[in-house]
């Protein structure tokens, strides 16, 4: 067993939150045309960006500033995020069979003591699984939408391709939500009160991590009658010494999903979550 015996007890209560990351949408294939396709990276993403910007060494740009900053610098050329969204959409369109096949997604779909998932992740694959796999989902993006019927919710933390003028991608776009006041800010306070979060599909460099740990740890303080104490724990397939050290210093406990296939380690132990 590598899950958690408090985590678990915790999702017996229904009181984990997951977290959504990139990662999760990276181990979804499909084929086009005989090519293998995958959910892209946030990286991918950057270099895209790079490309329409007429650069085809993105890391030439990443030396001269951040990720975000590049993600500035194409709204301010291009006047908004339309050509870059546009490929994002034509590139995220895996079909209903192939993303059902998804192990990460069908063990999150598993879940049955979850019925509220946030993402950072703007495309659509987690409330299509949901959905697939039987459950009634209604998908928020912005404070018109938030819902407070007994269905499932999938919170679109940085908006998603469906509504492109919520989309989180730039550098004003991350120091707006850094402030910690919108709609979307609020209503992840008091949905982490009384739960844990449960981060699958982030890494250490994922550039949401900072904000997200930002609010865990400087909002809150420990779980409320949580024997461990612990508010967050993210899964993470052979965890370096460099980021179990890393995360623990961040008060978030990590789960070793010990298998050389990532994909398959980090669906086992949401399976164990949920067993």
């Amino acid at each position: 067993m590598n899950c958690p015996p408090e985590l678990r007890r915790l999702y017996r209560e229904g009181r984990v939150l997951p977290f959504i990351g990139a990662g999760v949408s990276m181990a979804v294939t499909w084929q086009v045309d005989g090519e293998v396709r995958r959910g892209l990276s946030w990286s991918e993403l950057v270099d895209e960006a790079a490309r329409q910007l007429g650069s085809d060494e993105p890391d030439i740009l990443r030396f001269r500033g951040t990720d975000l900053q590049i993600l500035e610098y194409f709204r301010l050329k291009k006047n908004n995020f339309a050509p870059l969204t546009n490929w994002l959409y034509a590139h995220m369109n895996p079909a209903d069979g192939e993303l059902a096949r998804s192990p990460i997604h069908t063990a999150l779909s598993n879940l049955g003591k979850c019925s509220l998932f946030y993402t950072t992740n703007f495309d659509d694959f987690l409330e299509r699984s949901l959905r697939l796999h039987g459950r009634v989902v209604h998908v928020t993006t912005s404070e018109s939408d938030m819902s407070y019927s007994e269905q499932t919710q999938v919170i679109k933390f940085h908006g998603d391709l469906n509504s492109p003028n919520e989309m989180v991608l730039s550098e004003s776009h991350y120091e707006q939500r850094m402030r910690l006041e919108s709609a979307m800010d609020l209503k992840l306070r008091s949905d982490v009160l009384g739960r844990a979060i449960l981060f699958v599909g982030y890494s250490f460099r994922d550039p949401n991590i900072a904000y997200l740990f930002r609010t865990v740890n400087e909002k809150f303080s420990t779980l409320p009658h949580s024997f461990a104490g612990k508010r967050a724990y993210i899964l993470i397939a052979n965890p370096s010494d460099f980021e179990l050290q890393l995360f623990s210093e961040r008060k978030i406990e990590v789960i070793a999903a010990n298998d050389l296939d990532r994909t398959r380690a980090i669906a086992n132990l949401l399976a164990e979550l949920a067993s």
